[in-house]
């Protein structure tokens, strides 16, 4: 593998995702220094993480399963890679996980499946810690886009005809295979070679 020269001195899984994405994004974002994509959606969303780190989301949420660590960072190499994750709600005890979304969309087994971001933890906790999680799992904590009704409480009152919680919890249980795991490996390898190509080439233009 060539000597990587990346943006950051860390890949992350969002790094990841927008360089697959959206290439043209990616360049604004990483290697122009353009301002970072934000909607209100994303918005909502730390807001929403922000609520179960202070451990404010019992009486919306009491099915939620909140483990002893949350916001892990973990920072390692992944075959030559640097990278970086913060993993939302983590069990030390069994090395295992939980993400946490929200969203209109819906999600399902099948997009939970699809859902790289929960590999790419999976190989930052093998390369941390020298052991891969059996499983994780997503909770889906379903928004609506329209005015709040009786049940919320003043925090949902203040995003009245923007985005708010239905109530609705869904989790989804994910378990890892190796192979899956070895793959995702194969991809932070590629994706890291191509982003610093596309930068290395970015640097000669200016």
């Amino acid at each position: 593998m060539n000597k990587l020269i990346l943006p950051r001195p860390y890949l992350s899984w969002s790094q990841m995702n927008c360089f697959m994405t959206s290439p043209v994004r990616f360049r604004k974002e990483y290697f122009e220094n353009g301002p970072r994509l934000d909607t209100k959606y994303l918005t909502f969303g730390k807001n929403v993480h922000k609520l179960i780190e202070d451990g404010k989301y019992k009486e919306m949420f009491p099915e939620l399963v909140v483990y002893d660590t949350k916001e892990l960072e973990i920072k390692c190499d992944v075959l030559g890679v640097p990278i970086l994750a913060f993993i939302d709600n983590y069990d030390s005890k069994n090395n295992v996980f939980r993400e946490i979304k929200t969203g209109t969309q819906p999600w399902d087994r099948a997009r939970v499946i699809k859902h790289g971001q929960l590999l790419f933890y999976a190989v930052a906790l093998k390369y941390k810690l020298g052991k891969t999680p059996e499983y994780c799992d997503l909770d889906w904590i379903e928004t609506k886009v329209g005015k709040s009704d009786d049940k919320v409480d003043d925090f949902w009152r203040e995003n009245e005809n923007m985005i708010n919680v239905t109530g609705r919890l869904l989790t989804f249980h994910r378990e890892f295979d190796e192979r899956e795991i070895e793959h995702m490996e194969e991809k932070i390898v590629k994706i890291a070679n191509e982003i610093s190509e596309a930068y290395q080439e970015f640097l000669r233009e200016i």
